[in-house]
């Protein structure tokens, strides 16, 4: 991206006692303002101990993290922050709105506008209004990540971290977090995402960093992930009107309809077919091939996302190699 950057992360490097590797072994990247930054990887890669510090929650043990140029512990960069914690645990004898109040007040935000800003953010998350004044131990899962990201986004942060949202969301749930992840990119507030809802985090991230072993061995743009080989799967309908269109038949239109759009014809089942492809214009023209052909297309879609094959293939390329150096 274009603008400088605003989190600065430099050989992060943190160890916990007693443990074999370290946690973090040398990270290092940027985020600019107002891009969302996803962290993709495995259980126990890092991508929580990472948060921590970028938190200031906890203290690494070498390398160095700035915000806006200023370390995270500093008072006046925690002004512009906002966390929400992969498992929210608040206070749970006092209600949404008692909660927020004491929020509104921690995050210095004007007394005379607290009423106003708590019911704005309560529903900016879709938190019902009926429960703005049940006490919040009485709450479901989805209603306390709802709960959560109005903590959040109560002190008007520039800078969000966010560590699971989706989690314990439902349908309509999901679809509001894509929503407010619209807002926070029309409102240039950046955001490190943590995510293990790879499908919602290609819709929302501009890059992602594939963490493993406490080392960070990609950052890509979801354009340039989409721009790598993956399996194509194509499903059509039946063609009743010619029963002769089918076997030996069917797979050579199949495989020259592919090698014509220098794509490869992998394999047939009834009816659907998996294709190889480079890119996503060499599957239009494959699928424009298999029209033009006759074939009723019904459908077409990669056998895996996008941040499923990133995922895939950087899971599989290193073996873990972060033991402690003496």
């Amino acid at each position: 991206m274009e603008s400088s950057p605003l989190i600065v992360v430099n050989t992060l490097i943190k160890a916990y006692s007693g443990a074999r590797k370290r946690a973090l072994n040398g990270i290092s990247f940027q985020v600019s303002e107002g891009e969302c930054f996803g962290l993709i990887g495995p259980n126990g890669a890092g991508k929580t101990t990472l948060m921590s510090c970028l938190l200031a929650l906890v203290k690494p043990d070498a390398g160095t993290i700035t915000i806006g140029g200023i370390n995270p512990d500093d008072l006046s960069v925690r002004e512009i922050i906002g966390f929400m914690p992969e498992r929210p645990s608040f206070e749970g004898w006092l209600t949404p709105i008692e909660f927020l109040k004491m929020h509104h007040m921690l995050a210095h935000q004007p007394a005379q506008d607290a009423s106003r800003d708590i019911e704005a953010v309560l529903n900016r998350v879709g938190l019902e209004e009926h429960c703005w004044n049940r006490v919040i131990r009485t709450f479901s899962r989805g209603m306390l990540q709802r709960l959560g990201l109005a903590q959040a986004l109560i002190g008007k942060p520039k800078i969000l971290f966010l560590d699971e949202p989706g989690s314990g969301m439902d349908p309509p749930g999901n679809v509001l977090l894509r929503q407010l992840f619209g807002q926070f990119k029309e409102e240039k507030i950046t955001v490190v995402l943590n995510s293990h809802h790879l499908d919602e985090m290609e819709r929302v991230c501009d890059r992602v960093a594939f963490i493993r072993a406490g080392k960070i061995e990609a950052i890509e743009t979801l354009e340039e992930v989409a721009r790598r080989p993956y399996v194509l799967f194509v499903k059509w309908l039946a063609d009743e009107g010619n029963d002769d269109f089918g076997g030996a038949q069917l797979s050579e239109t199949l495989k020259r309809c592919a090698e014509s759009a220098n794509a490869q014809f992998l394999s047939q089942a009834g009816l659907s077919g998996k294709f190889s492809v480079t890119n996503s214009e060499i599957s239009a023209a494959l699928l424009k091939n298999l029209i033009m052909a006759g074939i009723r297309v019904q459908s077409a879609q990669p056998e895996q996302t996008t941040l499923e094959r990133l995922f895939e293939e950087n899971a599989a390329a290193m073996p873990e190699e972060s033991l402690i150096q003496p």
